[in-house]
């Protein structure tokens, strides 16, 4: 079991240095509707890997781990993330500098709970290199720990304690260097993540229509 644990966390820590579209997602609303806001999102993205993991050892179980690793349903699933990358990016590219003043009142507006929690889990969900992520842990572990269930369990609780414990963390940063950045810095890094967003999501996109050619 404490062999599952260290190889939980080392995956966890490695995940929480790993930069992609929910690292600046959870950084920009952090800055943008505060901690609680960005908290939402870092929980939709565990409530996403908790699917992402439940359902590749389910299909490893049951033999039809092609499901996920077919290169078609990998294209379909890149065009989707694609899209949802990219409307979110431009969402925030065009976002409104917001008066410093009116600070408190951005908190009050922002988006409901829901609606941050489901964006997290859609940014995670329809993102292909998550799902062969997953699918290539849950192939290890599943074969290391064949008979020993609760090994299983134990290191993706750990890896995913460690990833959420790492998301709010940077979902902190955002909120406490807001104070810190005048509202023509935080127009350009909601700019900044915006484009992020959207460069990935064109990525997903070339990858699908050129790379799978």
């Amino acid at each position: 079991m404490f062999s599952a644990i260290y190889e939980g966390v080392l995956l966890g820590i490695f995940l929480a240095f790993s930069i992609g579209p929910s690292f600046f997602a959870l950084v920009n609303t952090g800055i943008s509707h505060g901690f609680k806001s960005g908290a939402a999102v870092a929980f939709g993205i565990l409530f996403s890997d908790l699917f992402f993991v439940a359902i590749t050892v389910s299909l490893i179980h049951f033999g039809m781990a092609d499901l996920i690793s077919n290169p078609k349903h990998q294209a379909f699933m890149g065009i989707i993330g694609g899209i949802v990358l990219i409307v979110y990016g431009v969402i925030h590219f065009i976002q409104k500098d917001p008066k410093h003043e009116a600070d408190t009142e951005i908190e009050i507006k922002s988006p409901k709970t829901f609606a941050l929690i489901v964006k997290g889990f859609l940014l995670n969900l329809f993102n292909p290199f998550v799902w062969i992520f997953w699918m290539a842990t849950s192939t290890a572990i599943s074969s290391k720990y064949e008979f020993h269930i609760v090994n299983t369990i134990v290191f993706f609780i750990s890896t995913l304690s460690i990833t959420i414990g790492t998301d709010l963390l940077k979902t902190f940063v955002g909120y406490k260097i807001k104070n810190w950045l005048n509202p023509k810095i935080l127009l350009r890094i909601r700019q900044v993540s915006g484009g992020l967003l959207i460069a990935f999501g064109l990525y997903l996109i070339y990858k699908v229509f050129f790379l799978h050619h």
